[in-house]
């Protein structure tokens, strides 16, 4: 492998950049296809594939052709792999070895600090086989946001790459000036599949669960301690309410739920795909103290206002309006969050209306198209096809 790609330097020499139009495959209509490849660091977890379906088939008929590498699928996963996928230890070689002979085009990198492969692909698959990069991600380390050794390997992979897809618009103040030509916004976002919860079944679910309140408060995730779902508890029990409760769905990884416990508290352990959703569906009200991820979007589609505690930035939480489809509240504060979810429970008319917010905030800025768009507007730009406003 080291000698194939010393000679693929060699002969790359004297090469300028041109905009890229690969003839090494073509749809059926004979349209040129541009050959992408996503590297994804890891597993790729279930919630993904959906999404990635979603986005290999809007870009195919944009005349991009993705396939999607990685160790693996996570466990467990239900849905039908429909985009192209190729799984296999990810390494400089394999990955080098890939992009040759595959004869890609762009490599999408979504890639953490951690792997030692990282800066060495952008060596060899930019420097050596110049190919097109895209960085995808957040920005920056949003849970330690000043360390510096993070953010100058951020900035490094930001001058290298030839386009950067961020996950929201409001992180693009983590990205340096200088680089703000080629950045791109791609919502994140998740692919829904979910019907709807059928008229009149709210109480079945709810019985089938053994859920007795009339009320209910859901947390639907992986449980950790930078969620602060402690707090969550407290409020619960501040409230002291016998009609309302709080359904807790999801694996304990950190074991922080091993001393949560009560007549109205609902531990269920994980549940996945529609089932999830039907819990949702049947719930008040979603609350998340910390670290919102794409929970709020799950919640936000079922139609459940989102109660949060400030502090923490991410980039699913600009889908939060304070005082439209949710509430934040003073971080440490479990009076105040508990005001907050208790005028939520007890005034159907504003939960309705924060619901219908809601609903509409996934329709507008959450929906699967918006983070496609993002992907093809980049990847344009990357392989000198891009024209400022244009709509792919």
């Amino acid at each position: 492998m080291k000698q194939v790609v010393q000679s693929l330097a060699d002969g790359s020499r004297g090469l300028r950049e041109v905009p890229v139009r690969s003839e090494a495959i073509s749809d059926e209509g004979g349209t040129s296809m541009i050959r992408v490849l996503l590297l994804h660091a890891g597993e790729v977890p279930h919630y993904r594939v959906p999404v990635y379906n979603h986005l290999s088939c809007y870009l195919r008929d944009r005349s991009f052709a993705l396939t999607v590498t990685s160790e693996g699928i996570q466990p467990g996963n239900a849905t039908d792999v429909k985009f192209h996928y190729a799984q296999m230890p990810l390494s400089l070689s394999s990955i080098a070895r890939t992009v040759w002979r595959g004869k890609f085009d762009v490599v999408i990198m979504f890639v953490k600090l951690s792997d030692l492969y990282l800066f060495p692909v952008y060596l060899v698959v930019k420097g050596m086989l110049r190919r097109k990069m895209v960085w995808w991600g957040q920005g920056k380390d949003l849970a330690d946001p000043d360390a510096r050794l993070k953010n100058a390997a951020y900035a490094t992979e930001h001058a290298l790459c030839d386009a950067i897809i961020l996950y929201a618009e409001h992180l693009r103040k983590l990205v340096a000036c200088r680089f703000q030509h080629k950045v791109f916004i791609a919502n994140n976002t998740l692919a829904f599949t979910y019907p709807g919860l059928p008229l009149g079944s709210k109480d079945k679910v709810l019985s089938s669960r053994n859920i007795c309140t009339r009320k209910n408060i859901i947390c639907m995730g992986r449980f950790q301690k930078r969620k602060r779902v402690d707090q969550l508890v407290a409020a619960i029990q501040l409230m002291n309410r016998p009609d309302i409760g709080l359904i807790l769905v999801g694996p304990d990884t950190e074991r922080v739920l091993d001393n949560v416990d009560g007549p109205n508290i609902y531990k269920l352990g994980p549940i996945y795909d529609d089932q999830r959703f039907d819990l949702l569906s049947a719930a008040d009200v979603y609350c998340l103290p910390g670290a919102v991820g794409l929970s709020i979007v799950d919640a936000f589609y079922c139609g459940l206002p989102f109660v949060t505690e400030e502090g923490d930035e991410s980039a699913e939480i600009g889908y939060l309006k304070h005082g439209e489809n949710g509430f934040v509240v003073t971080r440490g504060d479990v009076r105040e969050l508990a005001r907050s979810l208790l005028l939520l429970l007890d005034d159907d008319e504003l939960r309705a209306r924060f619901a219908e917010a809601a609903r509409k905030e996934v329709a507008v800025n959450a929906s699967i198209e918006q983070l496609c768009r993002g992907f093809v507007l980049a990847l344009r730009y990357a392989t000198r096809q891009y024209v400022s406003e244009q709509q792919p």
